[in-house]
């Protein structure tokens, strides 16, 4: 009886509970001796330099705010004073423009304000190459507080239109001038007969793609279109030569002129539009 007693208290629910509030207090002692650890980071140590982190944060946002309404009366005041007002005005860049038809095409004039046109020079821009079509590139540079220079490049001469008995300058982008000139100038050559821009076109490309050692042989360029083959060109050579091609095929023939040259006996024509032949001119009876 008695041990049939032992065993039914051994089980005994309040002796259970006493055996897992001492294990939950040894428990929650353990745990608060970790926390308590040197070195260890509690909420009472991070306080501190929490607290430090935001003062920093709080100071640099101070500074920013304070740099940007500086920043801005600084600008407000040199916008408002005379000390933004263009004193000098240059241009940089020209080789056959005048300075002063890029002055005047801009629409600055001294006196105006620096920030006011940088802040408007795409239209600058526009207002330079619409009016001068040899102006390639456009960029403003202030130096000094007050002082303008307009940098530009220009587009390259690389032929003359021969029509109506007068050369208008031919641009490296295609364009056309609309200056008359009574010859043409330096070595480029002079383009005859080109009745549309397609044409002209594929004669600039073929100028463009010759050797450059023949480029400075050649003289006019002079579209000679027949029914059978609407691009048949001829090149007439500063040596007295002529040269007959397609104008879609002629720059990789033309190498071939310079040894055929030195076969012919006298001044005569190249054929290179189908194969590759030469004719002497026939000669005046004297």
């Amino acid at each position: 009886m008695k041990n049939n007693k032992k065993q039914l208290g051994s089980h005994d629910p309040l002796q259970l509970l006493k055996v897992w509030r001492a294990y939950q207090i040894k428990r929650w002692k353990r745990q608060r001796r970790q926390r308590l650890k040197p070195g260890r980071p509690t909420i009472t140590n991070q306080l501190p330099q929490l607290k430090k982190q935001r003062g920093k944060k709080i100071r640099w946002q101070l500074v920013v705010i304070l740099g940007i309404f500086t920043l801005g009366s600084l600008t407000a005041t040199y916008f408002i004073s005379t000390k933004s007002d263009i004193q000098q005005l240059a241009v940089n860049g020209t080789k056959s423009v005048p300075d002063q038809q890029v002055i005047n095409a801009s629409g600055i004039q001294l006196g105006d304000n620096v920030l006011w046109q940088l802040m408007h020079h795409t239209k600058t821009k526009y207002n330079i190459q619409t009016k001068l079509p040899k102006i390639k590139q456009v960029g403003l540079q202030v130096s000094q507080i007050n002082h303008v220079a307009i940098n530009v490049s220009e587009y390259k001469t690389v032929g003359y239109m021969f029509k109506h008995k007068q050369y208008y300058p031919i641009l490296e982008n295609g364009t056309i001038l609309k200056t008359k000139m009574t010859q043409s100038l330096g070595n480029s050559p002079v383009y005859s007969h080109f009745k549309n821009d397609r044409y002209l076109k594929l004669g600039l490309k073929l100028y463009n793609d010759i050797p450059d050692s023949i480029q400075s042989a050649v003289s006019e360029i002079r579209l000679t279109a027949q029914n059978d083959n609407p691009y048949q060109v001829h090149l007439y050579m500063n040596d007295g030569n002529e040269v007959i091609g397609d104008l879609r095929t002629l720059a990789k023939k033309i190498k071939y002129y310079p040894v055929l040259v030195k076969q012919m006996d006298g001044k005569g024509k190249i054929d290179l539009e189908v194969g590759a032949y030469s004719k002497l001119f026939k000669q005046s009876k004297s």
